[in-house]
């Protein structure tokens, strides 16, 4: 006969409603289990997977005095990972301040170098490299790795080289942050040498290692070299997870080879979201509208639900080939059947296609019923297409004003609004701002090409 704690404990592993945490939590308090530091460690392991208040709530009010290790960095852990990684810092400072002999191991301190990495909080985070030295993990592979990739991440890639270069022992991961680090500072070239010099060490790259060097050319938009490395990654025989296919498509995409894209993309057996809206968006850039609209289609047939990145590249795909219609409906299936919140971006979108298509009015009327303000440039747009319509099309005086108040510095702001006044002649306040723009010194930037 199995015994009744262990029976719980099972029940624990299967909680996945705050009810049933609750229902459980009831029965341990009545038969004193959650005095029992194991039991209590599972039912917080529990918890964070349901509500990570609970879990908080759980910790404040152990009966096990001081809660023990595991618990702390389970809930550290799991803040880290949510989006609220502030709170695993803040956990970890009532954390220190436990009384008893409860000190971080090499456990805790990833967790919260991760987090504070994450909130761009280097100062918080080089106090905790500071602790990590006192404590003697400088020989902890994953502690030194986690701190490499906070440095990256709040954009100081020197320190990621320090603790690189400092560390006794490197792995591949290791290796594979510093590029990563590189890439993410933008330092490209960078990442390139680091791969050299990470053959000439003899460690052996792995998937990740691939998924950054891949951005990297991108990065660069040079396919010679990202030719090279697929084909490296070929030779290895790695398996093509989705990441790298993913970054497979979307180097080759930025690159301008679209088939090469589609082939990698159509390879690719169980594809996750972010592969449909890459390749989606990839259409969409090189103006293959009708062929995006099947692959949306397609995607939702084999039921997949499109979120908000995955309609801003198929609205995006019509404003790019003057879909009209198809924008129109795929804007209020957004809202209407998939309850997804309209973003800046999809109106930029919408707001860009009417005006496209002559549909002057409906733009202006889509960008007064935004719910919040409407940016620069989808003010431009409209107004664009106000100027290019003339005389026929009188333009939003409020939106006018409203768009010299945005960016009141910006030279060909002043410049649009007075050709837009010396071509209608009605709107009020306008017809002194050119004089404005030499009063306070600003200029029109004459446009200019990147091909020379």
């Amino acid at each position: 006969m199995i015994p009744r704690g262990i029976q719980k404990l099972r029940r624990l592993s299967r909680a996945t409603s705050i009810d049933g945490l609750q229902v459980l939590h009831s029965h341990l308090i009545k038969t004193h289990l959650d005095h029992d530091e194991y039991t209590f460690n599972r039912l917080v392991l529990s918890a964070v997977s349901v509500s990570l208040r609970y879990a908080r709530d759980l910790l404040d009010h152990s009966f096990v005095k001081p809660p023990p290790l595991f618990a702390w960095n389970t809930l550290i852990r799991a803040y880290s990972r949510s989006s609220v990684p502030g709170e695993a810092i803040k956990l970890f400072v009532d954390f220190l301040r436990t009384p008893g002999e409860l000190r971080p191991d090499n456990y805790t301190y990833p967790f919260v170098i991760k987090a504070c990495g994450r909130c761009s909080m280097i100062a918080c985070g080089g106090s905790t490299h500071s602790m990590v030295l006192k404590a003697g993990y400088t020989c902890c592979l994953n502690v030194n790795n986690t701190l490499l990739t906070m440095y990256a991440a709040c954009g100081d890639v020197g320190f990621s080289v320090q603790v690189f270069d400092e560390m006794r022992h490197t792995d591949v991961v290791s290796w594979s942050s510093l590029i990563a680090a590189y890439v993410d500072c933008g330092l490209n070239l960078d990442a390139l040498r680091v791969f050299r010099d990470m053959k000439l060490a003899r460690e052996n790259p792995n998937s990740t290692t691939f998924v950054s060097l891949l951005a990297a050319c991108t990065n660069l938009l040079d396919v010679r070299l990202g030719k090279c490395i697929h084909s490296h990654l070929l030779t290895t025989g790695l398996e093509l997870h989705v990441g790298v296919c993913t970054a497979l498509m979307r180097m080759y995409a930025k690159s301008g080879y679209l088939q090469e894209a589609l082939c990698i993309f159509y390879s690719i057996p169980d594809k996750n979201l972010q592969c449909w809206t890459i390749m989606l968006s990839s259409l969409a850039d090189h103006g293959c509208g009708q062929k995006a609209l099947s692959l949306f289609h397609r995607m939702e047939e084999e039921g997949l639900l499109p979120d908000s990145m995955c309609f801003s590249a198929i609205l995006s795909a019509c404003s790019h080939t003057g879909l009209l219609h198809e924008g129109r409906e795929l804007f209020n299936k957004m809202v209407d059947v998939y309850n997804i919140k309209p973003t800046m971006e999809h109106y930029g979108c919408i707001v860009d296609l009417l005006c496209r298509a002559g549909k002057i009015e409906e733009a202006r009327e889509t960008i007064l019923s935004m719910s919040m303000e409407p940016n620069p440039v989808i003010l431009r747009s409209y107004l664009n297409a106000c100027k290019n319509h003339c005389p026929n099309i009188y333009p939003d005086e409020h939106l006018v004003q409203l768009l010299l108040k945005i960016e009141p510095g910006i030279g060909a702001n002043y410049v649009l609004s007075a050709n837009l006044s010396s071509a209608m002649g009605f709107i009020p306040g306008t017809d002194d701002i050119r004089e404005q723009m030499k009063l306070k010194g600003l200029k029109k930037v004459p446009g200019c090409s990147l091909l020379s």
